[in-house]
């Protein structure tokens, strides 16, 4: 049986499972960029089921509270989506920087 905990992580990964599909349904996010986010609800779904050999490992790292290990697998998933978000963005600022050259060069020959 599931307990409330394990229930309360499976509905919450499920919620964003469907609003990150809806948000690539409407074009609100790019399919490169959904593909981090949908490994997000599979994380909270594996942890869910996983509950109890989880907690054992939690408790041996020296957690007290298995909510508080839960916390930090959570908040380190996001750092690890900020950081592959912080990489697309500087890779779009050179391809940016890059197409004001060309199109200044391109003004340039024209006059």
């Amino acid at each position: 049986m599931l307990s409330s905990l394990q229930i309360e992580m499976l509905i919450a990964a499920i919620v964003l499972f469907f609003l990150i599909l809806s948000s690539l349904r409407k074009n609100r996010m790019s399919v490169r960029n959904s593909i981090v986010w949908l490994l997000l609800p599979v994380v909270f779904m594996l942890i869910a089921l996983l509950l109890e050999p989880l907690s054992s490992l939690a408790h041996s790292l020296g957690f007290e509270i298995f909510s508080n290990f839960i916390f930090v697998i959570v908040i380190g998933s996001l750092i690890l989506v900020c950081f592959y978000l912080t990489i697309a963005v500087s890779k779009q600022q050179d391809q940016i920087k890059k197409l004001i050259q060309e199109v200044s060069l391109l003004k340039k020959k024209k006059k």
